[in-house]
């Protein structure tokens, strides 16, 4: 079956223009999705209003119907907090130009397993794996996803000599947000996909008398699908 038949429709859920304005979102703000027990993961091949509640459901195998919200202001982003009820997701995009039409990075905030276990059920989620699989499997559905001709323009040994460098975790926030390159080559020309996540378990004994809402959290920084079609292609070098 072909990947984009098995994304969730595309939602456009209006926030009012005053709303937005304050809180620095994007107008697309607060589209839900379900996750449905036996089906894989959706896998994002556009930077969407929902990219993050896939990655929410790619990180932990959550079923959990979840809300993104978008931001467009970064300092807004960075004091923003995943929350468990409704679960819901942050989203900031980073962007190759300044008219910013060309996404090249995707900063998730979500929510660990073993909270969305505690406030949902054991039924309702599975372990939490590493932001470098959830760009491993953007990239396997970008390949998928390509045309015949755009096959034949491929770089990086028609898109195999791809390296998915193991993530580098952290505990706060400030270290996640520092600047790094979420794709790179290296002098033999082979294609580096490097993530970096955050993860505060919600049980983690060392923050029992942390605010709860520093607890839980599971926070991804992800290639933009678009921006790896770019580079496969060799329309830009990273």
């Amino acid at each position: 079956m072909n990947a984009t038949r098995r994304r969730p429709p595309f939602c456009l859920a209006p926030v009012a223009a005053t709303t937005a304005a304050a809180l620095g979102l994007l107008a697309f703000a607060g589209c839900t999705t379900a996750g449905r027990a036996g089906a894989r993961p959706p896998v994002p091949l556009v930077t969407d209003s929902q990219f993050c509640i896939a990655a929410q459901t790619l990180v932990t195998d959550s079923r959990v119907p979840a809300v993104n919200t978008v931001y467009a202001d970064y300092q807004a982003f960075v004091e923003s907090k995943p929350a468990p009820r409704p679960l819901t997701t942050r989203q900031y995009v980073w962007f190759e130009d300044e008219a910013r039409t060309r996404p090249k990075m995707v900063s998730c905030k979500m929510k660990t397993a073993d909270h969305i276990r505690a406030e949902y059920g054991a039924d309702q989620v599975g372990d939490d794996t590493s932001c470098a699989a959830v760009n491993e499997r953007i990239v396997a559905a970008v390949r998928a996803s390509l045309t015949r001709a755009e096959r034949r323009r491929l770089k990086f040994n028609e898109g195999r000599r791809i390296v998915f460098d193991p993530d580098l975790v952290t505990t706060d926030g400030p270290t996640w947000l520092e600047p790094f390159a979420v794709l790179y080559v290296t002098p033999d020309g082979t294609l580096h996909a490097k993530s970096k996540g955050m993860k505060n378990d919600w049980f983690d004994p060392r923050l029992a008398k942390a605010e709860p809402r520093f607890k839980g959290t599971r926070y991804c920084h992800l290639v933009a699908p678009e921006y790896l079609r770019r580079v496969l292609l060799g329309d830009v070098i990273p």
